[in-house]
Formats: structure tokens, C-alpha cells, sequence
């Protein structure tokens, strides 16, 4: 085996014990599970045998002295905090892509609250759509009109400069600003939205999104690093999505890859949010996970709002 390649290999190991430990953990579980420790990855890394072809002679064995990674306790059904500490990515290990997203309806004070996405809206209704990630990935939103083409709502130029890469942790709300929300009409209907969140960006997507600029070396496919912003990707003015691209996008997906789960007035404890000592928040929301965990991960999920 050549040395190049032992590395990735072993992360790919790594990464696979990890997933076959957590086969039986919910969505929501799988999202706020930290990925493998790093520092026993690399411990194995260093410590595997390279192939030879001539043997070489005995040498005194070493005993390397290994820490056990630590795991917070978990039990299924339990809780997890929320909103989640952002946990620093770790580029070698290929874990379940995830995303949690909820639908925020504005109320008579002015504030935004978590509401059921299967809610049937009225014609004034202020809605906004929050989404975040487990994962450093790249974020598409993009709403269907009534020509039957898709209008791209994420990535905007009011939000991070045009770009969608989203970190581990890091929450998106579409539309975004401080102003930034749906109003519903007085036509009573269905608007769909199309989310996607993928580990790469979306070629199919990118070409209409982005206008592309400058030329870089073709990267080494045996290193996996993390995903960065390009500066040559620049938003162009307005996007437009045909329904032939979102089906293409739909069919690279296998529905048995995903899970979901739904979460309705369920009482967590809020880690950021919450005043010394501690505190308890009321999380709507929904989390979809993708059990595909190569670095071309991705998962889609279509979101339909009735209003009348």
C-alpha cells in the first residue's frame, strides 16, 4: 500500500466505526453528535504499518501512550442542547451531513417564533425560513413561482456577500436582514421551496447562480480538506432555476440515504441562550440527515407552505 494513501484510508476506517457506533441514534441525535476525535484519528495514523517490499529487521516495539476520546453521555430520546455549540470541523472525518431547519412566523409583538411547517398560513402571515448545519457545506434556497421556473432566495447579496458556504454551527435566514421575510398573499396556494445542502457546491446550480472567474490547479483528490470560499465564484444579478435542474438535483439523492425527524413544542435546554444557571427553550423544527458520509455528501428537502 502506498504511504499517500494511508491516511485517507484509515480516516475512512475511522470514520466508518464511528457511524456503525451511532446506527441506531434519531436525527436530531445524529446532528448534535460531535465527530470522531481528531487527535486519536491521527494517533492511528501514525501508528499503522506502511508496507515494504523488504522486510525489514526487528526493532524495539514502542508502547504509545493513547488518551480514549471523551463523548458526552447520551441516551436515546434524550434531549440535546439547543442551539448547539459550534464544534470546530474536522476535514478527515467523513460523519453524516446534517441540517436543522425551521419555519419562523412573525407575531404581534414583532418577534419571530418557531412554528409547524405543515401550519396552514393566512393572507398577511410574516414567515421567514432558518436553517442551519452540522457541517461545513455550501446552502441553496430556491422558491418556485407561478411561471413554474425556480427563483434562487439563498445565496443573496444581503447575506455574507453573496456567498453560501456555511460552517459547523452557523444558522442562515432566508430571506435575510433584519427586514428580511415572506408575506403571504391574499391568492390562497401552495409556495414550494427546494433546500439544498451539499459538502461540494452544486456544479448544476453554480453554473446559474455564480458567474465564474480565473482558473486554479485541479486539486489532489487523495487530500481532503475543507470547504473554503472562492473568491472567483461572484453572485450574478438575478437567477433563475428550471424545474429540468431541481429534478436532476432530486435524483442524485436516494430517499433511503436521508433521515428525518420532526420536533413539535418539544422543551430542550437552551446552552446559549439561557441566563446563568441554565434554562429550557421550546424547539418546532424539523432535522434531516444524510447517512452518505463521502466528502460529495449532500441532502435535499422539498418544504410546501399552504396559506389561505
Amino acid at each position: 500500500m502506498r504511504p499517500l494513501l494511508l491516511a485517507p484510508l484509515l480516516a475512512l476506517v475511522a470514520a466508518a466505526a464511528w457511524g456503525q457506533g451511532n446506527a441506531s441514534l434519531r436525527a436530531r441525535e445524529l446532528f448534535y453528535t460531535p465527530p470522531p476525535d481528531s487527535s486519536a484519528m491521527k494517533a492511528q495514523t501514525s501508528a499503522a504499518p506502511v508496507a515494504s517490499a523488504v522486510p525489514a529487521a526487528p526493532a524495539p516495539k514502542a508502547v504509545a501512550k493513547k488518551t480514549p476520546a471523551k463523548r458526552p453521555a447520551s441516551s436515546p430520546g434524550a434531549a440535546p442542547a439547543a442551539p448547539m455549540q459550534a464544534v470546530a470541523d474536522n476535514p478527515s472525518a467523513l460523519v453524516p451531513l446534517g441540517m436543522r431547519y425551521s419555519v419562523l412566523k412573525r407575531n404581534a409583538a414583532g418577534t419571530y417564533q418557531e412554528v409547524d411547517a405543515d401550519t396552514t398560513f393566512h393572507s398577511g402571515d410574516r414567515i421567514r425560513l432558518e436553517a442551519q448545519a452540522n457541517s461545513t457545506g455550501y446552502l441553496y434556497v430556491v422558491a418556485q413561482g407561478s411561471s413554474g421556473n425556480w427563483q434562487v432566495l439563498f445565496p443573496s447579496r444581503e447575506i455574507s456577500n453573496g456567498s453560501n458556504l456555511v460552517h459547523r454551527g452557523e444558522t442562515r435566514l432566508v430571506p435575510g436582514g433584519n427586514q428580511g421575510q415572506f408575506v403571504f398573499d391574499e391568492q390562497a396556494g401552495t409556495e414550494k421551496l427546494f433546500v439544498v445542502l451539499s459538502r461540494q457546491p452544486e456544479k448544476s446550480l453554480d453554473k446559474l447562480i455564480y458567474s465564474m472567474g480565473g482558473q486554479t490547479a485541479p486539486a489532489d483528490p487523495t487530500v481532503v480538506k475543507p470547504a473554503a470560499a472562492d473568491p472567483s465564484r461572484v453572485l450574478m444579478a438575478q437567477a433563475t432555476v428550471s424545474d429540468d435542474v431541481i429534478s436532476h438535483i432530486r435524483g442524485q439523492v436516494m430517499a433511503r440515504d436521508l433521515i428525518f425527524e420532526k420536533v413539535e413544542n418539544e422543551k430542550v435546554v437552551a446552552a446559549n441562550d439561557a441566563p446563568a444557571g441554565g434554562g429550557v427553550k421550546i424547539e418546532t423544527a424539523a432535522y434531516v440527515v444524510s447517512r452518505n458520509t463521502a466528502p460529495d455528501a449532500r441532502l435535499v428537502v422539498d418544504l410546501k407552505l399552504k396559506h389561505q
